[in-house]
């Protein structure tokens, strides 16, 4: 039982925090000014860049070990565990290939030195970001249905 507490608390967590950035804190900071935008995108960028990998790798090891308790099972529960670790996997694999590239990007960005397709790139990262937050939700959703 801890740990599924455990999980609802980081998964939750995570999935609740990426929403918000999702629908309330981009749109709101992509109203603001460049001087304003830019370098808040760029510290919110390095902050997640720093705390990120830590925080996927705690929710998909929480992912995994909800899974092993049914390891010997082939039951319901266990086919669902084993989609939300599978969804929580492409996620983090998705995350490395689309948003962290640019997230790197944008962590050096400054109001007076933006790259010329600086406005495509954000555009790109809040796209993807939509997706891997749409995914980490299915994740959790998946893994917790059933605990």
């Amino acid at each position: 039982m801890a740990l599924q507490l455990l999980a609802v608390i980081v998964l939750g967590l995570m999935c609740g925090s990426e929403m918000n950035i999702a629908v309330f804190g981009h749109p709101t900071l992509n109203q603001q000014p460049l001087e304003v935008r830019i370098p808040v995108r760029a510290s919110f960028a390095k902050l997640f860049g720093r705390v990120m990998p830590f925080w996927m790798a705690v929710s998909t090891l929480l992912n995994l070990l909800l899974l092993l308790p049914f390891e010997h099972s082939n039951g319901f529960v266990w086919r669902i565990d084993a989609i939300a670790l599978t969804i929580q996997v492409a996620a983090v694999v998705f995350s490395l290939i689309g948003p962290v590239p640019i997230n790197n990007r944008i962590a050096r960005w400054a109001p007076d030195s933006l790259p010329s397709d600086w406005h495509v790139q954000q555009h790109r990262w809040d796209v993807y970001h939509w997706l891997w937050t749409s995914t980490l939700i299915a994740a959790s959703r998946s893994g917790l249905a059933t605990d």
